[in-house]
């Protein structure tokens, strides 16, 4: 972000700045000794009054004290981190490529706000100088320039936090598609399964077996290739190797039953 988008938001503070200051100069030198700025009709008194001097100390002081804060305002948004900031629909705005675009529109309504408050002044002071005697040395019109600037505050601030800081439908759409990208990708060749595909108990054992679209287990190809070697019928190897032969002879079948050598000497009593 350039100089020139950074002081953007100033403009208007500027403005109203320029403006106040040239109320409170011709302030000083229209106004009476004695200054009325609420007129009682019904009795023809004074609700506030105060001398020339004093009324331009207070007019000077409210308009430092209003720079003041916006100066402190706007320093705490630019400073502070975005987790830490209060902002309608934070999951979008609170993403780094949309927080420059976030603290800007802070940055505006606040500076919107700071030169609706100097412009509120202003026409107090330019108020006074056209209310002290004729037709609008009445006491309504304080109060309707003070109601006005209290109901701007308000529907303001709730405009701000209502619809302020909604996406608008491109970058939402900017924010989507990278998202839309990544699940439309399809998966590996691998991670795929096909629909009515059977798997032999003995395939899945295996790490390079292909699962065949419409292949149904063979009963016997999966006995022979899930049930282990019946202990006994590998025949065991000599040191050398080879398989040392038997006193029967070759064996070409399964192997025989146990049977228990007779006892010599006949039954014990």
């Amino acid at each position: 972000m350039n100089l020139v988008a950074r002081l953007r938001p100033a403009v208007p503070v500027a403005v109203a700045l320029a403006g106040v200051l040239v109320a409170l100069a011709v302030s000083s030198r229209l106004l009476p000794r004695r200054v009325v700025l609420v007129h009682l009709s019904d009795t023809g008194g004074a609700a506030f009054a105060a001398s020339r001097g004093d009324l331009g100390l207070l007019g000077l002081l409210l308009v430092v004290g209003i720079v003041l804060v916006w100066l402190v305002a706007a320093l705490f948004l630019a400073v502070t981190p975005a987790r830490h900031l209060l902002v309608p629909h934070a999951a979008f705005w609170k993403q780094p490529a949309h927080r420059p675009e976030m603290r800007s529109r802070y940055a505006r309504y606040l500076a919107v706000a700071t030169s609706a408050s100097l412009w509120f002044v202003a026409a107090l002071f330019v108020l006074a100088i056209v209310s002290q005697e004729g037709p609008l040395a009445v006491w309504w019109l304080p109060a309707v320039i003070s109601t006005a600037y209290v109901l701007f505050v308000l529907v303001g601030l709730v405009w701000v936090f209502a619809a302020g800081f909604t996406p608008s439908s491109s970058a939402v759409t900017a924010a989507r598609a990278p998202a839309r990208t990544s699940g439309e990708t399809d998966p590996a060749p691998g991670a795929r399964v096909t629909p009515g595909a059977q798997v032999t108990p003995g395939a899945r054992s295996t790490p390079g077996a292909r699962v065949t679209p419409g292949a149904r287990p063979v009963p016997g190809a999966a006995r022979s290739a899930a049930a282990p070697p019946v202990a006994g019928t590998i025949p065991r190897r000599g040191p050398g190797g080879s398989t040392p032969p038997s006193a029967d002879g070759p064996r070409q079948g399964p192997p025989r039953p146990y049977q228990p050598r007779p006892r010599s000497g006949g039954p014990r009593g």
